[in-house]
């Protein structure tokens, strides 16, 4: 993959249209795209603990409720105990948890916008997550992650701050590995 620059929008866009193209979401090989919308209400329910199967939900939902983003599974293999925080953004509504000892937001339909101003200034780098690729940033001791799915006007981001005395160098394992559990459950 080519090298970009994340400091002009050009490169971040590029940057995040090259993440989305090229990578796949699932197990079926192709790219993760949102559903159509439609007219139609959904309902989904929530996974319970006697069923096997893996909660999915089309992106607008998880953006409504973020902390449906990680189910029970999720949260022991992570070793978060409790659930999550819902907190009020700017960008709609993010889930927070407490992994380790870094703090992790989970934002799972964020702006391009938001990105490039995350990104600034800060040291940028690709690093995997899950099957996909990601557009990292580090920033004075906090970690921004940012995901592509179905092209750069829908990005899932996470962002990892340590608690205090907490070694910085977790922040972006953390923020790296909620966004990759969280991908699992995009329909």
């Amino acid at each position: 993959m080519p090298r970009f620059d994340l400091h002009t929008r050009a490169g971040l866009v590029l940057a995040v249209g090259l993440l989305a193209a090229g990578c796949s979401g699932g197990g079926s090989g192709s790219p993760l795209v949102p559903p159509a919308t439609s007219t139609a209400p959904t309902t989904t329910t929530a996974p319970t603990t006697t069923t096997a199967q893996l909660g999915k939900y089309p992106l607008a939902e998880l953006a409504r409720q973020p902390c449906r983003a990680l189910d029970e599974r999720d949260l022991a293999a992570l070793g978060i105990t409790g659930l999550g925080r819902e907190e009020a953004t700017q960008y709609g509504t993010a889930c927070h948890w407490l992994v380790g000892d870094q703090n992790v937001s989970l934002h799972p339909d964020v702006p391009l916008s938001y990105a490039q101003t995350m990104t600034e200034g800060g040291r940028t780098s690709q690093v995997p997550v899950g099957q996909r690729q990601a557009v990292q940033a580090e920033f004075q001791r906090i970690c921004f992650v940012f995901v592509a799915v179905g092209g750069v006007d829908h990005l899932i981001s996470a962002t990892g701050i340590p608690e205090p005395g907490a070694p910085q160098e977790g922040a972006c394992p953390a923020a790296a590995s909620v966004v990759a559990a969280a991908l699992t459950h995009l329909e």
